[in-house]
């Protein structure tokens, strides 16, 4: 990978000097992302059951852009690959989504594909860059999230950086199998976000 070109954001959590990278996806890295995501209980925890296939990069880009507050737009997507290092693969995503520049908003979304990298605090360092960057760099007031109330890795992850629970949007979430389910809006504005 070409570090000056394709390099978005770089921070190190000073505590533990944890370094991640949020840098373009290109079709390569973005395939070896659906083969992690091929994992059953990340297809079952996501609902991505049956949505892509390891070869259709579009689908899984279309899966992961969706978005679900109601204040989020059709739009273009801002998807970044998390990595330790820039020379190897990605181990998740971070996309910014839902762009709606009426109220100043977007919604993002993250996950860490590769289950050995996962509850390590790589997702919080890289959700806080990125979140950092929508309120500095892009000008966002305020950045929501959609997360299904079982998903509780989720919901900590973005309570400790300040997010709150806006709403419960009751089976506002249609299931791979048409069972609607219920949805959590949280929301964070620049005041109350937690840097770390």
């Amino acid at each position: 990978m070409d570090k000056k070109s394709k390099i978005l954001l770089e921070q190190e959590y000073k505590k533990t000097k944890q370094k991640v990278f949020l840098a373009s996806l290109e079709d390569i890295q973005i395939k070896h992302l659906i083969g992690l995501a091929q994992d059953p209980s990340l297809m079952e925890l996501m609902d991505w059951r049956g949505l892509f296939e390891l070869d259709e990069t579009e689908k899984f880009i279309q899966a992961i852009s969706s978005y679900g507050c109601p204040c989020s737009r059709t739009s273009q997507i801002l998807l970044l690959g998390i990595y330790l290092e820039l020379e190897r693969l990605p181990i998740g995503y971070v996309v910014l989504k839902g762009f709606n520049m009426d109220l100043l908003t977007a919604e993002v979304g993250i996950a860490i594909l590769d289950q050995k990298y996962r509850n390590r605090g790589y997702g919080t360092i890289a959700l806080n860059q990125i979140i950092i960057y929508g309120f500095d760099e892009l000008r966002i007031q305020t950045i929501v999230a959609a997360i299904f109330p079982s998903n509780k890795s989720s919901l900590n992850l973005f309570k400790k950086l300040g997010f709150i629970v806006r709403e419960t949007m009751y089976k506002s979430y249609s299931m791979a199998n048409g069972e609607l389910v219920d949805m959590l809006w949280m929301e964070l504005t620049q005041l109350k976000h937690k840097p770390l």
